[in-house]
């Protein structure tokens, strides 16, 4: 009995302790999304960012993006969060953005929602990550992905170039002439034409006074 009580003191103080210990687990701390579509590659961007929390293990994030309203996923992207670097001046902030590719589909809005968290980079291992959105944690493990909503957007399509019109050059103004006169050059007979009339206009104007001064 005296045994009992002598071992009753610190059984309390490990139980005490256990439950004051924090269970170890993997997060992102501050965690954002932001979504963009990048209007020259008309691809829908998904950037992620966050403070990896410390004693975190090497996770993958998986995105999909909807036609809003549907259940079908169109396109699926991953990010790659590295273990936490416990080293002296690490940086352990996280930032990458990741684009699924170009959509077929013609609907005008899209959601894109996180699917799921693996331990590899293949997605068959589901394994536990903490989330800290500013709408609130959102925690996965082996047992629990939860499909989450993190954002719309409308439709994100690349530009249509503007055709450009040629400008003419002299030789197609040349070219086009000749075509109109079938390929053959009408100035210079023209221009002898009326070189050889001035000429004989100056020859009888000359004669003429010639015989008026004869007179």
């Amino acid at each position: 009995m005296k045994l009992l009580k002598l071992l009753t003191v610190p059984a309390v103080l490990l139980l005490s302790l256990v439950v004051a210990t924090p269970a170890l687990a993997h997060g992102l701390a501050g965690a954002t999304v932001n979504i963009k579509c990048d209007q020259e590659a008309g691809r829908i961007c998904v950037t992620l960012e966050g403070d990896i929390e410390q004693n975190n293990e090497a996770r993958f994030v998986f995105f999909q993006v909807f036609e809003h309203g549907s259940t079908t996923p169109l396109d699926v992207i991953e990010f790659s969060l590295p273990a936490f670097d416990s080293k002296p001046g690490a940086n352990n902030h996280f930032k990458d953005t990741q684009c699924f590719k170009v959509l077929s589909s013609n609907a005008t809005s899209f959601t894109v929602k996180i699917v799921k968290v693996t331990s590899d980079e293949a997605g068959s291992h589901p394994s536990d990550l903490t989330l800290h959105l500013p709408s609130g944690d959102v925690a996965f493990d082996q047992n629990h992905q939860p499909i989450t909503p993190v954002g719309d957007t409308d439709r994100c399509m690349a530009p249509t170039p503007t055709p450009q019109t040629p400008t003419p050059t002299a030789s197609a103004a040349v070219t086009t002439t000749l075509a109109g006169t079938g390929g053959f050059d009408f100035r210079y007979p023209l221009i002898g034409l009326t070189a050889l009339v001035a000429g004989l206009a100056l020859l009888l104007v000359s004669a003429s006074r010639g015989r008026s001064s004869t007179k």
